[in-house]
């Protein structure tokens, strides 16, 4: 099983539109910005979202993105089914592809084995709980969620050398 950068940006910036859904439809640039994600690689992780159902956009001034579904509804095994190319890149399952394949037929077992429980447990792990985490957290550091949550940057030196919500470490 693949779990790239992408996964982890995916996740990001779904924290990112979860934690502003009460201020309404999020900018892509504010997300870029405050998850430190470069804006074209966020074009094409917010595209794959999009496109899974996972979010939605509206058009203009004031347009954005937005949860398609309830928090307790995504979890991370759909950000990874979302943003991934390949989730099951375990090589050629067929051993005329590849002569080296009969060795790691040995080995195919246990590894299916630990892609079950990982699927398992990224199954299990919702977007509500990583939230409900992060914002322990941001209490735990002094921070107030709610004056993060309605802060909308307006560009990166609004910013600073704070980031937002935590979430850019994550």
């Amino acid at each position: 099983m693949n779990i790239t950068a992408k996964t982890r940006f995916g996740l990001k910036a779904l924290m990112d539109i979860a934690y502003h859904h009460r201020v309404g439809p999020v900018q892509r640039r504010h997300i870029a910005l405050r998850q430190g994600i470069p804006t074209d690689y966020m074009d094409q992780i917010l595209m794959r979202l999009r496109n899974s159902g996972l979010i939605q956009s509206l058009r203009g001034r004031e347009g954005g993105y937005h949860l398609a579904l309830e928090v307790e509804e995504i979890s991370v095994w759909d950000v990874v089914m979302s943003v991934e190319d390949e989730p099951y890149s375990a090589g050629p399952h067929n051993p005329d592809e590849n002569l080296a394949y009969a060795t790691e037929c040995i080995t195919e077992p246990a590894w299916d084995a630990v892609s079950a429980a990982l699927r398992v447990q990224l199954k299990s792990c919702s977007l509500a709980k990583m939230l409900a985490e992060s914002e322990d957290r941001i209490v735990a550091k002094g921070l107030d969620p709610v004056d993060l949550m309605e802060q909308r940057p307006k560009g990166s030196a609004q910013l600073g050398g704070r980031q937002l919500l935590g979430l850019a470490q994550a």
